[in-house]
This record gives structure tokens, C-alpha cells and sequence, in this order.
């Protein structure tokens, strides 16, 4: 039997498809350039068959991919068609979900779309807090949280790891942008509390001999405000860069990034298992994993 490839690389290749860029495509679906072309080569070496070629600042379907396309289009239609149907003889219900602020409006939110479009009665209450849920008092019935995967009295299932990487405004220093590591520490450096700037430093290489002073933030999505508004240079996230490096208020400075030794998980009670909306969430969420 034909060996299918996995419904998000469809996904990625329906959008790139449809927009005829890999930069639109990855804007689209909230993820990065690198990760669209990442998902598009694996396809092709998949099928053994080249689907896009590049015409100037397009890229463009082969014949083949043409034929693909439109055959993946319609399949993704009737399927989406199908569980739309499916889940509006479903009675309404309500799951509430916790994690950290930078996560909710920076990687859930731009993606719950695709979640209601699936499933439009189940309603998504988001609450973006570093407290860690604790599933009995707070009525909670899943979070995303950034670990080792070990809770006590819950379980977890891993959704991507975590690197951090340079970043600043374009506008930063005048537009002046530093071109090696070795000139950070000489300017303004925006600090998040919880990821100190000498994990990545000792990674490039660069040796600083004194204490980074700068503006600090224990909220990760004000870090990256800060940064927007150039502010200077911040270590940030990689699950929650690709809003504003593709929209263009960041740039990144560095191709090296450092991975953090936590991932994230998302994570429920035992209990949870038992209420198919909360598993129905939990299985999307690994589905968009994957796009990351």
C-alpha cells in the first residue's frame, strides 16, 4: 500500500500552492519560510517529483504539481466539510486552556481559527498566566507548558523543543544592525529574566568579562514589544518569532540559536481522557506542532 504523507505536509503544500509563495504560504499558516520549504522538499523527495519551480519572485507549480494540487485541495475541502458535519450534531462544550502569556497571543491564538473551523461547537476559553494549572481548583482542563515532561499527577505529551536567537528591529540603532555577535554586548540589550543572554554568548563564542545590564522583562511578550519598537536587541523564542519576522518589525541577527535544554508540553489530567473535546484539542495541537 502507498505510503501517504502526513496531513500537515498536505496542509503546506495546499497553502504554498494557492499563494505561490513559500514566504505568504508560511505567513498564512504562522510558521516560519524555513519551515514551509522544509515541508515542501520533504514532499518532493516523498514522491520523487519536483512540485514548485521558482519564475522571478513566484514560486510557481510544475505540471505535476498542478495535478497534485488540485487533487489535495478538493480532499482537504471535503474533509474539512465532512468533520464540520460531524462535529455540528455534537452538543456544545467548553474547554478551558492554560499557558504562558507569549504562547497564547503569539502561537495559539493566530491558530484557533483552523481549530473552529473544524470543530465550531466547541468553544475555547484561553488563559494566559505563568502559573502552573494544577487541574483540581482552577478548572483547567489542559495546558501548554514549557519542561521536562514530568508533572506530578498529569500527564504530557511532547509538542516541539525550544531555541533561542537574536533579534532587533530594523530600525534599531538607526538601522545601523550589528553584522557579528562580538558587537552585542556594545549595545543596548533587551534581557528576559527567565533566559539569560550568556547561554547564547558562551554558544557564539563571545566572551563577555562583565555583567549584561539592560532593560529586563519577566514576560516574554513584552520583550519582544521592546524589541519592535527597537528598544535593542533581544534573545527570543523560536515557537513564537515568526508573526514579526514575517511581517518585518524583527529581523533576525544570527543564524546560530541555542537549544534550551525544556521543551513544551501540552498537559492534562488522567481524567481528561475521557472528554472528547479536551482530546480532540490535545490531538490538533500535535498536529500543529509539527508545523513549527
Amino acid at each position: 500500500m502507498f505510503r501517504l504523507p502526513p496531513l500537515e505536509t498536505l496542509r503546506v503544500f495546499e497553502v504554498a500552492g494557492r499563494v505561490g509563495s513559500y514566504s505568504r504560504a508560511a505567513a498564512e499558516l504562522g510558521v516560519t519560510h524555513g519551515a514551509v520549504s522544509q515541508r515542501i522538499a520533504q514532499l518532493e523527495t516523498h514522491l520523487n517529483v519536483q512540485l514548485f519551480q521558482r519564475r522571478g519572485n513566484r514560486m510557481a507549480l510544475t505540471p505535476s504539481g498542478v495535478r497534485l494540487h488540485a487533487t489535495v485541495s478538493q480532499a482537504l475541502s471535503q474533509l474539512v466539510t465532512s468533520m464540520r458535519g460531524l462535529s455540528s450534531v455534537a452538543t456544545d462544550s467548553e474547554i478551558n486552556v492554560s499557558l504562558l502569556p507569549v504562547m497564547a497571543s503569539r502561537w495559539l491564538v493566530p491558530r484557533l481559527p483552523r481549530f473552529n473551523a473544524i470543530y465550531p461547537r466547541i468553544f475555547v476559553n484561553v488563559t494566559g498566566n505563568r502559573t502552573l494549572a494544577n487541574f483540581k481548583t482552577d478548572g483547567i482542563d489542559l495546558a501548554i507548558r514549557l519542561g521536562n515532561g514530568h508533572w506530578k499527577g498529569a500527564r504530557s505529551k511532547k509538542l516541539f523543543d525550544e531555541d533561542v536567537f537574536p533579534v532587533c528591529s530594523p530600525m534599531f540603532n538607526g538601522g545601523k544592525l550589528p553584522k557579528k555577535p562580538s558587537d552585542f554586548p556594545g549595545l543596548p540589550l533587551l534581557l528576559d529574566r527567565n533566559i539569560p543572554w550568556s547561554l547564547w554568548f558562551r554558544a557564539a563564542g563571545v566572551k563577555v568579562d562583565r555583567r549584561l545590564l539592560g532593560t529586563s522583562f519577566i514576560d516574554a511578550n513584552l520583550l519582544m514589544d521592546a524589541a519592535c519598537a527597537g528598544q535593542g536587541i533581544a534573545l527570543i523564542r523560536a515557537s513564537v518569532a515568526a508573526p514579526d519576522l514575517n511581517s518585518g518589525r524583527l529581523v533576525q541577527l544570527s543564524s546560530l540559536r541555542y537549544k534550551l535544554p525544556l521543551s513544551h508540553y501540552v498537559v492534562y489530567p488522567p481524567s481528561a481522557e475521557a472528554d472528547d473535546s479536551v482530546m480532540a484539542f490535545r490531538d490538533w495541537l500535535l498536529e500543529e506542532a509539527q508545523l513549527v
